[in-house]
């Protein structure tokens, strides 16, 4: 019994000396959008620790539960990774996107819990809570990619998604495959002020591209690929015209308005790196003077 109490004690110290702190960036989430947390951890002992994986078990462990208290599925093992030394008195932060590991990938309630082996010791920290809704479907589109040779015909769905965030709405990109039902990721594009205005249209390499207006004068324009990376962005305002997209020769491009970012830089002519020589004064006009009341003797000066 004595040992036990020891052993106790002993394990109630080594979690005093360090402490766990676990904040997601937000409270809401969309379906599929990715769920950052940050992991912070601080050293009470006056001494460092070390904090290291052992016998393939990580240091660093998450446990999330749904609004019934049940676990949630684990879609991938997670690992903390390199070890990490904490100087006495000191405190690391860790951001981990937890979406890939665990199956957060329908509506509803969640709680996020974090632990921390140190020395044999586990720390955990305080649930934090979290809720994953959908959004509004603005606009959706199936394309089919490029045909190659001897690979099974593949498509992708590209779905304009908006979410309320305060006083305007948040746009986002979602990218599915097909047949495979795989996603690819939800792209966030920025605030949309107007999203009944906002346009999408996809080319010949099944890119998406989609010009939205993000403020009063202001336009944003993206072009996402079917792997869900952002290829370009800019921006426009409406100042001259307003912009809008079309077939140009087979791509698309943003017609009208005026590009403010990235600045368009405009090649120098010849004639501007090197203007001609102006060309020389006229010569000036020859005055006649005479004194007053002389007269003019025709023929002199």
């Amino acid at each position: 019994m004595r040992a036990l109490l020891l052993l106790l004690v002993s394990a109630g110290i080594a979690s005093a000396q360090i402490s766990v702190q676990l904040r997601a960036a937000k409270d809401t989430f969309l379906v599929y959008e990715s769920i950052p947390v940050t992991v912070t951890i601080r050293n009470f002992s006056g001494r460092a620790i070390q904090l290291e994986n052992s016998d393939a078990t990580s240091w660093l462990r998450f446990v999330v539960t749904d609004e019934n208290n049940q676990n949630v599925s684990v879609t991938a093992e997670f690992v903390a990774g390199e070890s990490v030394l904490i100087p006495a008195g000191q405190t690391v932060s860790r951001v981990v996107d937890i979406l890939p590991y665990y199956d957060l990938r329908r509506r509803g309630n969640y709680r996020v819990q974090v632990s921390v082996t140190s020395g044999g010791v586990v720390a955990s920290s305080t649930p934090a809570s979290l809720a994953i809704i959908n959004g509004r479907e603005l606009w959706t589109q199936t394309v089919g990619l490029p045909v190659v040779e001897g690979v099974p015909e593949e498509y992708r769905i590209y779905t304009l998604i908006a979410r309320r965030e305060g006083d305007r709405d948040q746009l986002y990109v979602s990218v599915r495959g097909e047949p495979s039902k795989t996603i690819f990721s939800l792209v966030p594009l920025g605030p949309c002020i107007a999203p009944t205005g906002l346009q999408g249209r996809i080319d010949q390499e099944a890119h998406l591209h989609v010009l939205f207006q993000n403020g009063p004068r202001s336009y944003g324009y993206v072009r996402i690929d079917p792997a869900a990376r952002l290829a370009t962005r800019a921006a426009y305002s409406d100042y001259t015209s307003l912009p809008e997209l079309q077939v140009r020769e087979n791509s698309i491009v943003v017609v009208g308005g005026e590009q403010t970012y990235p600045r368009q830089e405009r090649l120098m002519t010849d004639e501007e790196l090197e203007p001609p020589p102006p060309p020389p004064a006229p010569a000036p006009k020859k005055k006649w003077w005479w004194p007053f009341g002389a007269k003019r003797v025709p023929g002199e000066g």
